[in-house]
């Protein structure tokens, strides 16, 4: 028998489930990749609609995924399976009036020689600020060109978790231990925004932009930049990842 003298963090006897971590990630909408959130096409195995597990919108497939955004399985990992220049996207509409200020974390798993591509895409009209992974680097960027970071993506063969925040003018990146900030000349994203999921927009011709990951968890916390504050959430992020890619 295996003793700790220490607390563990909520989760960790039961494999971080969002019951477990949901009360320290309670300001966040959360897809989370669970037979019990995602709806599927029985015959085709689609996914027809994604729920939050609180008061968040629910993902819908984009107008070009025309049923190629399956429910994807690895070993234990559930998610949206998203294939390569194939549009697999969802998108959750009107996910805050403001988009100043706000924090996106996504927890996906790539396989081995695959890249990611687009994994989620904050989309406030005018703008966009999205995140990808390409050659073994994940870039957030925005569409207008306003500032771009980048980090490199662990290589090893298993989940990863990325978190961006924006702060007006400020666009901050996180994955593992690392972290990269870049600002702007002046505010990148205001107004209304939705989320995108696996892809960038509704265009359905930006096939490169369109990658391979599975993608686990996708969490959107409005009018929080967590990357910019002393926030308990993100601890709690970090230990469902944690814990649950154990």
């Amino acid at each position: 028998m295996l003793e700790l003298p220490d607390a563990l963090p909520p989760g960790a006897l039961c494999n971080a489930t969002p019951a477990a971590a949901g009360r320290a990630l309670r300001d966040a909408f959360w897809w989370h990749g669970s037979a019990d959130v995602m709806e599927v096409d029985p015959k085709t195995n689609a996914a027809t609609l994604w729920r939050t597990q609180g008061s968040g919108p629910p993902a819908e497939p984009t107008e070009p995924n025309k049923g190629n955004g399956q429910i994807g399985e690895a070993d234990d990992l559930i998610g949206l399976q998203c294939k390569a220049q194939t549009h697999c996207g969802m998108v959750a509409d009107a996910v805050t009036p403001d988009a100043t200020t706000a924090t996106v974390a996504i927890r996906f798993y790539t396989p081995p020689g695959e890249d990611a591509r687009t994994l989620f895409t904050l989309n406030a009209g005018d703008n966009y600020v999205f995140l990808s992974e390409n050659d073994g680097t994940l870039i957030a960027k925005d569409d207008n060109g306003l500032v771009s970071i980048n980090l490199p993506c662990p290589p090893r063969d298993a989940p990863r978790m990325a978190i961006v925040s924006l702060f007006g003018d400020q666009l901050a990146l996180s994955v593992g231990p690392n972290r990269a900030d870049g600002k702007a000349s002046n505010g990148i994203l205001s107004g209304q925004a939705d989320l995108f999921i696996g892809c960038r927009n509704q265009r359905p011709r930006l096939l490169k932009t369109l990658g391979s990951a599975l993608i686990l968890d996708v969490l959107f916390f409005p009018n929080r930049a967590l990357l910019h504050e002393d926030a308990a959430e993100l601890k709690a992020l970090k230990r469902h990842h944690l814990w649950a890619a154990a």
